[in-house]
């Protein structure tokens, strides 16, 4: 077991927290390398932006999703006081499926008329987002090695948001994108990051926080 008090923390988690870190820095600077100079491109700004919307689409899309996992494994991590080594392959399992998101990012890219395309897409965010899920319920609901201060009912409501959110919000907005255009599904992206900032969840400890006078 891995202890993860200050001011001495644990330098294994420590250095579990950095790996994520690198592997999320990775796969968000991957994702631009899809983006390419249009071929046979006129000079215009509207060939411009009609050859490359879709792709900037996608982009905008796959970076809000490792955006997302990122500041929710922040926010796991934030709470974690103890650690085992469960916990650690979980958290590599995690990585795995989300290091993969690049690839499902360049198939929509290609195929983004094809259901099959979407449909691995939004399959692979799924799988990222259950397998977070799965470390979030082992870290706070059976070994309990998060702040014992957080409630019962807050873990649970974590751990549901966690396994709907991610998926629900990339199949909108590809759906959005390919029935409405590229502008609103932009649009509806931008709208739920900003409701997410403004009305974000916070912990609700189960006892007040006691400081000495």
């Amino acid at each position: 077991m891995k202890t993860h008090d200050t001011p001495e923390k644990s330098y294994d988690l420590e250095r579990l927290i950095f790996f994520s870190d690198g592997v999320f820095a990775i796969a968000i600077t991957i994702l631009v390398i899809e983006l390419h100079p249009p071929e046979g491109w006129d000079g215009s700004w509207y060939g411009l932006l009609h050859s490359l919307l879709g792709k900037v689409l996608c982009y905008v899309i796959s970076f809000s999703a490792l955006a997302a996992f990122w500041t929710a494994h922040r926010f796991i991590f934030r709470h974690v006081q103890k650690f085992s080594e469960p916990a650690s392959l979980l958290n590599l399992l995690f990585l795995l499926s989300l290091s993969l998101i690049p690839f499902a990012n360049a198939l929509l890219i290609e195929h983004v008329t094809q259901p099959t395309a979407t449909q691995a897409y939004v399959g692979l965010v799924m799988v990222a987002s259950t397998t977070m899920a799965l470390l979030w319920a082992y870290l706070a609901l059976i070994a309990r090695h998060i702040d014992p201060r957080i409630g019962t009912a807050f873990r649970w409501v974590v751990l549901a948001r966690l396994l709907i959110m991610p998926p629900l919000l990339c199949f909108s907005s590809i759906w959005i994108g390919q029935h409405w255009g590229v502008l609103p599904s932009v649009g509806f992206t931008a709208v739920v990051a900003a409701i997410a900032g403004r009305f974000r969840v916070k912990p609700m400890p189960s006892e007040p926080d006691v400081r000495e006078a």
